[in-house]
């Protein structure tokens, strides 16, 4: 077994507030520089079998994760498409609440069934990365809702 790259974020809002944020704003928070397109909106279809994807202007559509459990407001189990060779990691973020006014965000991201081998550390290490960004920058989001 591969190791398992953990995030987590506390929020001040409420974790139905987290969730919603996470999933139906997404492309107001999710960093520019984490985008695969140019001008691109990002969706988050939070159903099972739904997708998180961007699209350019053209038309052209990048998918980041498939939606393999969705369970609002407390957890989402995602196929992730980036950095995959030939099949999607495994994402699990879970929505915890620390009392009526702060959730905790968890990330969890492994190899799952896409069979990475040696090339997980690699990988992994640009995860790493890219939900540190991801998550400071809906920190970020969140915080500004509030002083708003």
């Amino acid at each position: 077994m591969t190791e398992v790259l953990v995030h987590e974020v506390a929020l001040r809002c409420s974790v139905e507030h987290a969730f919603a944020v996470f999933t139906a704003k997404v492309d107001l928070w999710w960093p520019r520089g984490h985008r695969k397109l140019d001008g691109s909106v990002l969706r988050h279809e939070a159903h099972e079998g739904g997708r998180l994807f961007e699209r350019a202007p053209n038309g052209e559509e990048f998918v980041l994760a498939d939606v393999l459990v969705c369970d609002p407001p407390h957890e989402l189990r995602l196929a992730w498409h980036p950095g995959k060779i030939t099949a999607p990691t495994q994402t699990v973020i879970t929505f915890t609440a620390q009392g009526p006014h702060e959730a905790v965000v968890r990330v969890e991201h492994t190899e799952g069934a896409a069979a990475l081998g040696a090339h997980w550390s690699s990988r992994a290490a640009l995860f790493n990365n890219g939900w540190t960004k991801v998550l400071a920058a809906l920190s970020t989001f969140i915080e500004r809702e509030e002083d708003a």
